[in-house]
Formats: structure tokens, C-alpha cells, sequence
């Protein structure tokens, strides 16, 4: 099936400078265009930890775009950035899917990401064509493994199991409390979030926005989201009058050993 795609990132164009759209395919109108803008992050967006190199560094969302359409999206470093602040650039591919198209993967967010970059999707744009093709996937998620700590296992997992599934419990019994969740702490976000929605139904996956690998933002007021901060009095009371219920990761590691 055909799906949609947009990047987002910053260049410097004789019309406009700074993060902006820097292409998208046919079936992307205005609207749809605005409202991605919006949620995408921008300069200094993605968490970065010691012990990871930054250009590895990715923050993966998943949200509603339109009544019609949701988004798959992963963030990456670019380039340098141009206009001198420091650092690099953040560059965000996203696959725009239809409900008609997601439900063929059961609204799982995760399955949906893994296949697209198993297909060669949500990587770094080689270019920055402003007319970019629709990306083709699977009718069906491609069966893989479990993920134990990134997309290709690339690291040595951060928790044991048991934390990764009792955090993913947790997880899925706030949200179906009507809570928003905030994972503190070090972890590998991939798995706790493939169990999430393992355990979720279609229909509540559909509703089930995230973010991770990403700081956080009022902008990116999604429903489960991660920090790699350690959890402080401070922390906690920000996360609080954010409307948050929190997960503290040392916490479960002391309370599940």
C-alpha cells in the first residue's frame, strides 16, 4: 500500500530560513502540513546521553494528524547547523497513513515503525527534494523479534525484563485510567513501548500518542512520553502540575529485584 510521507528540518531557502517543511508528497495538503508543523521538533530537541554517540541519538512519535490520517515519525541529527547556533540540525521523516491503512497493522504504532524502516523508510532524506513519492509498505506488519533495546539491537538492553514488562503494564493501566504517563529514568524506550501496545486493543492503540527520545515540550502534549532525567522533588512537581502520573524507573528497579 501507499502511504504518505514529510520531512521537516532546517534550511536556509531564498523564501524562508529556519525549520520548515522540506518536502512532502502528492496527498499532503496545507492543513495536514500545518498541523505536522506544529508537533515537530525543532533545534536541540532530541535527548542525547554519554554514553550514546549523537549522530545515533533518533526520538520516535506517534500521533493524530486529521480526523483521516495519523503519523509515524522519527527524528535524527542532520547536518551541522547552518545559521551558527551550534550543533546539528533536526531532521524528521514521518510516514502519513490513513485509518484504512493503519488498521491493517491494528493501529500498532510500533509494528507500523519497525516495518517502514526495515523497508528502507524514516532515515535521513539523502536530499532536500521539496516533491517527495509516496512510500510504499506492507498490507501486513513484517514479523521481526522482540526488540531488546534499539531498531537493529545495536546496544546491550538498559533493564532487565522484568522492569521492561512491569513498566509496560503499568503503563497500559494508566492510560486506560484516562491518564497521561511520563517514563523517568535511563531505558530503552522501543520495547517498553512494543509491549504497550502488544497489550493495547486497536482501539485504544489509535488514541495512544507518544514520544520518546525526544525533551520534552508543551507542544508534544502526547500520552505516554519518556526522559532520560533522574526523577527530582522538582521534577516530579513539574510533571504533576503538567497533568502527568509518572513512572520513576529507579524506583521499579528497587521495588521489582
Amino acid at each position: 500500500m501507499l502511504v504518505e510521507q514529510i520531512t521537516y528540518g532546517s534550511a536556509n531557502r531564498s523564501r524562508m530560513k529556519g525549520y520548515q517543511v522540506i518536502g512532502q508528497s502528492p496527498g499532503i495538503d496545507a492543513s495536514m502540513s500545518a498541523a505536522f508543523c506544529k508537533l515537530a521538533p525543532s533545534h536541540n530537541s532530541i535527548e542525547t546521553l554519554p554514553r550514546c554517540d549523537l549522530q545515533d541519538a533518533w526520538g520516535l512519535s506517534f500521533f493524530t494528524l486529521s480526523e483521516t490520517h495519523y503519523v509515524v515519525a522519527r527524528s535524527v541529527h542532520g547536518a551541522p547547523e547552518y545559521s551558527g547556533r551550534g550543533g546539528f540540525s533536526v531532521v524528521t521523516s514521518a510516514l502519513v497513513a490513513t485509518g484504512r491503512q493503519l488498521v491493517q497493522y491494528g493501529y500498532h504504532a510500533i509494528d507500523f515503525a519497525r516495518t517502514a524502516l526495515a523497508l528502507g523508510h524514516l532515515i535521513l532524506p539523502a536530499d532536500d527534494q521539496h516533491q517527495l513519492p509516496q512510500s510504499e509498505m506492507t498490507d501486513k506488519p513484517i514479523s521481526l523479534p522482540l526488540p531488546e533495546s534499539d531498531f537493529c539491537d545495536s546496544t546491550p538492553a538498559v533493564l532487565p525484563n522484568h522492569a521492561v514488562n512491569w513498566i509496560a503494564r503499568e503503563t497500559v493501566s494508566l492510560l486506560r485510567d484516562r491518564h497521561k504517563v511520563m517514563i523517568v529514568g535511563d531505558c530503552d524506550a522501543l520495547p517498553i513501548l512494543t509491549l504497550v501496545f502488544d497489550q493495547l486493543n486497536p482501539s485504544e492503540r489509535s488514541t495512544t500518542s507518544f514520544a520518546c527520545g525526544l525533551k520534552q515540550s508543551g507542544q508534544r502534549d502526547f500520552r505516554v512520553q519518556f526522559t532520560h532525567e533522574t526523577m527530582t522533588p522538582k521534577l516530579k512537581a513539574e510533571l504533576d502540575r503538567a497533568g502527568f502520573v509518572s513512572i520513576d524507573i529507579a524506583s521499579v528497579l528497587v521495588e521489582t529485584r
